[in-house]
């Protein structure tokens, strides 16, 4: 009897330690009470933004290291916001372990207008830098904020916007990265995107990406609404689940928020072999269209077509099939085209096509 008293006595003991031990690991591990500053640019700095340039470095951000006071890899976030907002809704440009980032003129461009800028205006925005820990339950600490003076390039018109896809249900898997195919834009509404085509059966199926290579901004939905993620301290929406493979219809409103999800009802009988572009675009004569490009077929999709790297003349341009016995256009006329370098994607499905271009 005594044993099992002293058995008893020992357990409880072990266990007292073993609460302590989960007590010590579950304190919130908070970092340094020190500020820490930013050390380049110095408040006040003026930038303005020049189109010709979009992928020179348009700022170079330096700040003070943070400790947790034990060894963990700390992650830093530039943030952005609109000036005296006091970071209301700021917006994540890079994340890195160091304590040094760079920001190219294309990029700073695009978030000093979706802050609100006025485009070849001077306008301040503020800066500062978020510090983690890359373990649960650590506390954020924030920088001292800069201001900052601006001048962007750009339109008053709302920016198209290309949005791409990321997922189970997609080509490119989760990879953001990996040839992931965009959705059509409307030529006559930038705010309207379409994607006609087949998707695998996941979940998980996909979400949408505002750029290749980022995770910002994002869009995903909360069940009714599309949910658009600018910052990493928002909640990550969720999927758009696909319940089994096939063609769907999806279509989003990025500026509503809306979107719908359903069965493709059209036919994907028809799959062509070789789809071609023709046009002044290429010739840079108006009467002259007997030279062709040919587009490649998606292995995913047989009916999403891509020519990658295309310097285009102003001109006007269709897109066909050998001989044009099948022939696509703008509502059946002639798709204008401004000059430049493009990645250019075609549907056969719907006619759908968007132009991307191409630094």
């Amino acid at each position: 009897m005594k044993n099992i008293y002293k058995i008893f006595i020992a357990v409880a003991i072990l266990a007292g330690l073993w609460s302590c031990e989960n007590e010590e690991n579950l304190m919130i591990l908070k970092p340094q009470e020190a500020a820490f500053s930013i050390i380049t640019p110095e408040g006040g700095s003026e930038i303005i933004l020049n189109e010709a340039t979009p992928a020179n470095t348009a700022l170079t951000v330096t700040w003070e290291k943070v400790s947790y006071g034990t060894p963990t890899v700390v992650t830093y976030i530039v943030q952005l916001a609109a000036h005296d907002t006091e970071f209301a809704a700021p917006v994540d440009v890079t994340s890195s372990t160091s304590t040094y980032s760079t920001i190219d003129v294309a990029e700073l461009n695009t978030r000093a207008l979706e802050l609100g800028l006025a485009p070849n205006v001077e306008s301040s925005i503020d800066v500062r830098i978020k510090a983690t820990a890359g373990v649960a339950n650590a506390e954020p600490k924030y920088s001292d904020v800069i201001t900052i003076s601006v001048t962007p390039y750009g339109s008053l018109e709302i920016p198209v916007e290309t949005l791409y896809l990321v997922g189970d249900a997609t080509a490119a898997g989760w990879n953001l990265n990996n040839g992931n195919m965009p959705l059509f834009t409307d030529p006559n509404n930038n705010t309207k995107h379409y994607y006609t085509g087949y998707f695998k059966a996941h979940a998980d199926g996909f979400k949408l990406l505002g750029k290749i290579d980022s995770w910002l901004p994002a869009y995903g939905h909360d069940g009714t609404a599309v949910v658009k993620r600018t910052s990493f301290e928002q909640n990550d929406p969720s999927s758009f689940p696909i319940p089994t493979d096939g063609y769907y219809t999806f279509e989003v409103n990025t500026q509503d928020l809306t979107y719908k999800l359903a069965d493709y009802t059209g036919s994907t009988a028809t799959t062509y072999s070789e789809i071609f572009y023709s046009g002044s675009t290429i010739s840079g004569d108006d009467n002259n269209w007997s030279e062709h490009i040919a587009l490649t077929k998606s292995t995913f999709n047989p009916h999403i077509w891509k020519a990658s790297g295309q310097t285009l003349k102003e001109g006007n341009m269709k897109f066909h099939t050998d001989g044009w016995a099948k022939e696509w256009g703008n509502n059946g006329g002639n798709i204008f085209v401004k000059a430049g370098k493009y990645d250019i994607w075609f549907n056969d499905l719907d006619g759908r096509y968007t132009f991307i271009k191409v630094q």
